[in-house]
Order: C-alpha cells, then sequence, then structure tokens
C-alpha cells in the first residue's frame, strides 16, 4: 500500500514517549514538592513521598486518554497530554505543601481518585483543543495509525474480558467503606450516600484500571502492524489478573505492609502486574509454537 504524503511537517510527538513525558512531569512536581517540604520543616518530611502513587494515579487515566485520541489527532493528544501534566506538577507542589499535611491530607486521597476529573480533565481539554486547531490551522500531518501500513485493529471484545478482574476488585475496593458505614450507622441519607458511592466508585474505577488499558492500547496497536495477537492477548490477561492481586492487596487495607520502606511498598505494588505480564507472555508464546 502506498503511503499518502505527508505536509513536510515533522510526525506529531506521541504514543509511549508522551506517556513517559506526562510520568516524568509528574515526577518532577513530586521532587520539587518534596525539597520544598524538607528545606521548610527538615528531613522528617521525606515520608511525604509514600504519597507518590496517588500522584501518579490520575495521570494515568490521561496517559490511556492520550493514546486513544493519538490514533487519529496526535497533535491534539500531545498538547492535552502535556497541559495534564503541567496541571498534575501544580497539584503536586500544592498537596505535598507541609502545612496541607498537618493533619490528615483528605485532599490527597480526593485526587488519587478523582484528579484526572478535576483539575487534570479541564487542563487536558483546553490543551486538546488548542491542539486540535493547530492541527486543522497549520495542516499538519496525518496520524501514524493513519500513514502505517497496518492491518486492522484486533476485534476489541477479547480484549475486554481481562479487564473485568481488576474492574470488579476495584469497584469492591470503593464500595466497601460505604459499606462499612451502612453497618454500623444505617443507610441514612441513602439517596446521598448511593451518589457518593457512585462518584467515587466511577473515580476508582478509572484509576484502577489506568494501567491495563495504557498496556491494552499498545499491544492492540502492536498486533495491528505485525498480526501477532494471542501471545500479546495472553500477556495481557495475566497483566490484568496481577494488577487485580495489587488493588485488592493494598485496596482492601490488610496491614500487612505497614511499616514497609517506600521503596518496597513501590515495587511491591509494581511487582504482581509485572510477573503476570510475563508469565502470560511465555505462555501465550508456548501455545503458539
Amino acid at each position: 500500500m502506498k503511503r499518502p504524503a505527508s505536509s513536510g511537517q515533522p510526525p506529531a510527538f506521541g504514543g509511549l514517549g508522551l506517556v513517559l513525558l506526562m510520568l516524568g512531569f509528574t515526577g518532577l512536581g513530586v521532587v520539587l514538592g518534596l525539597l520544598r517540604a524538607v528545606s521548610l520543616e527538615g528531613p522528617e518530611w521525606w515520608k511525604l513521598a509514600s504519597w507518590t502513587p496517588l500522584l501518579l494515579a490520575p495521570v494515568g487515566v490521561m496517559a490511556a486518554l492520550t493514546l486513544w485520541l493519538g490514533r487519529r489527532h496526535p497533535t491534539a493528544a500531545a498538547w492535552g497530554g502535556v497541559g495534564a501534566a503541567l496541571a498534575s506538577v501544580w497539584a503536586s507542589l500544592t498537596l505535598l505543601h507541609p502545612e496541607v499535611n498537618r493533619d490528615a491530607n483528605i485532599g490527597m486521597g480526593f485526587y488519587g481518585v478523582l484528579g484526572w476529573i478535576f483539575p487534570l480533565g479541564p487542563a487536558f481539554g483546553l490543551g486538546a483543543l488548542l491542539g486540535l486547531l493547530a492541527e486543522r490551522r497549520r495542516g499538519l500531518p496525518p496520524s501514524p495509525a493513519a500513514l502505517e501500513d497496518a492491518r486492522p485493529l484486533p476485534p476489541l471484545r477479547p480484549w475486554l474480558w481481562p479487564l473485568l478482574a481488576p474492574a470488579l476488585v476495584s469497584l469492591a475496593v470503593s464500595v466497601m467503606p460505604f459499606a462499612r458505614v451502612v453497618v454500623r450507622e444505617g443507610a441514612g441519607d441513602w439517596l446521598g450516600l448511593l451518589v457518593a458511592v457512585l462518584f467515587l466508585s466511577a473515580g476508582q474505577l478509572a484509576v484502577g484500571l489506568a494501567p491495563a488499558l495504557i498496556v491494552l492500547l499498545a499491544l492492540r496497536g502492536q498486533a495491528a502492524r505485525d498480526g501477532v495477537v494471542q501471545p500479546r492477548l495472553a500477556a495481557f490477561w495475566g497483566l490484568c489478573l496481577g494488577l487485580a492481586v495489587t488493588l485488592g492487596l493494598f485496596g482492601f487495607g490488610t496491614g500487612l505492609l505497614d511499616g514497609v520502606p517506600l521503596e518496597v511498598y513501590i515495587l511491591l505494588c509494581a511487582l504482581p502486574p509485572v510477573l503476570g505480564y510475563g508469565v502470560g507472555g511465555w505462555l501465550g508464546r508456548q501455545r503458539r509454537e
């Protein structure tokens, strides 16, 4: 198939490189926030580094959105992703200030679950709109997906079944605190309780599934390019099962990891999905052979 001619402009920045850039911006915001807290209050405030997973979680949702949008509007996705990343830097600096963390930082918990709605959502939307206008005004080149000599994307339905495991665990984690309240105190304002459950469940579901969605979009795109589907689908099954283990282990607050150093804590968060991905990919290759 002959590739369509482009306008001579360099291809738009996007894909997994953009995801890494977004996470890098967020990491920079976390580091700056920690350095400010330590300079103001002393070395003991390095303990705020334990909030890092919550500060990264909303960015994962926006990163998945950039990959999805980038197949057809890469400039809009890139501008939106950078906008969301800059908003995450502001949020990290704000939430890691010592004055905010004198007592329980309730805002951190809400940001970890709903930060992709605000402030990252409006920042992404504004950046994407500006990027879309730039695409139309400057005649930027088609997206990489439009230029690739690739097969059509594999059917979506088989890729959705693996998401069921982490989705159910995410919903259970979000509903559990409300169930405890009902058991102890009764339903009370059941309508308000129902709205809160639905709202927080949607946020928890998006955050919990974000890593899997990023991998899904990347693997499905690779499968479209080379036609190798089953080993990647098996690896995705393994990743989703591992992600469900991670969400359950940390979401249900088992207390098994109290006092664990931060670096070990983060490693344990990543280990089940990574291990599941590797085992699933190996089994998929074995079956293919």
